[in-house]
């Protein structure tokens, strides 16, 4: 009966082991850092809201991207098209900081600004900042693609 006992704590105490033991981690967490493509813009006022899609590139040069570097060093690269070529426009880097999920671009030009990361994933970022613009509330969340 001694050895049934035993025996019964000893699977009992190897499922807790396996369970306890079981894999939950996910991965690393996505890296904001890399290039990403601006594909639109939602602003929402109350229950209306109104989305533009992203049209700053050139035509026949759709290369535009910013960039989260290292050393917190922010890029908004602008291309413009020159001889039939795509070049890079000259810009004065910013930098970025992200802490939980606030994120705060400084010197970036249209994107400076401190930001809620609602979404980040290997494939995706989205950015949402709240407005009060004259007593009128407004969300404007500013979707990206990672770069390929």
């Amino acid at each position: 009966m001694k050895k049934i006992k035993a025996l019964m704590v000893a699977f009992v105490m190897a499922g807790m082991t396996i369970t306890s033991c079981s894999s939950d981690d996910s991965g690393a967490a996505p890296e904001i850092t890399g290039k990403w493509n601006q594909t639109k813009t939602v602003v929402k006022i109350g229950n209306q809201s109104v989305t533009q899609k992203y049209t700053d590139n050139t035509d026949g040069c759709t290369k535009n991207y910013i960039e989260f570097a290292a050393a917190n060093v922010y890029n908004d690269v602008v291309y413009f098209k020159q001889g039939g070529n795509c070049q890079e426009s000259a810009a004065e880097p910013g930098t970025w900081s992200k802490v939980d999920k606030t994120l705060t671009i400084t010197n970036g030009g249209q994107l400076s600004g401190i930001y809620e990361v609602s979404k980040l994933s290997g494939s995706a970022l989205e950015l949402k900042t709240q407005n009060n613009d004259g007593g009128i509330n407004s969300t404007t969340t500013i979707y990206f693609s990672k770069a390929k």
